[in-house]
């Protein structure tokens, strides 16, 4: 597995969480990879806990995981749906921990969805600039040329 920090996805994941209005969220503590795993998943958030934190004193205490064959096939709503939903199990608490998929999660869920329903096609379309790797073409010339 290829894992790789993407800088210029974490710069669009401030965007939207201030488009969502996050105030619990630290964008500046959250990092975003992508990686080249044999995943079903689109993305997955990690959390690290508590005691890791004291022990290690990181400065990012979440990674969202791009899994970058699967996110890049997604349209523009999708990967920004995608991130919202992986920002849905950060706690108000931002203490490393995860929230699972409950009814509280998917209430605050819901919440954040209706939120984006709100913001402009054209700021969605500057966020999900950010999110989006290569370019379709290059997307095509790469599968073919391996092939």
């Amino acid at each position: 597995m290829n894992v790789r920090r993407d800088a210029k996805a974490e710069k669009g994941l401030q965007l939207l969480v201030g488009f969502l209005n996050l105030s619990h969220i630290d964008p500046d503590k959250i990092r975003v990879v992508r990686t080249t795993s044999n995943s079903r998943a689109y993305a997955r958030i990690w959390g690290v806990n508590r005691i890791l934190q004291e022990a290690l004193n990181p400065k990012a205490i979440y990674v969202i995981e791009l899994v970058d064959d699967l996110f890049e096939k997604l349209n523009c709503e999708e990967k920004i749906a995608t991130i919202t939903h992986e920002l849905a199990h950060i706690p108000r608490t931002f203490s490393g921990y995860l929230r699972p998929h409950n009814r509280y999660f998917k209430k605050d869920l819901l919440a954040m969805t209706r939120r984006l329903r709100k913001l402009p096609r054209l700021e969605k379309q500057v966020i999900c600039e950010y999110f989006t790797y290569r370019s379709a073409k290059s997307t095509k010339g790469q599968r073919s040329e391996g092939k």
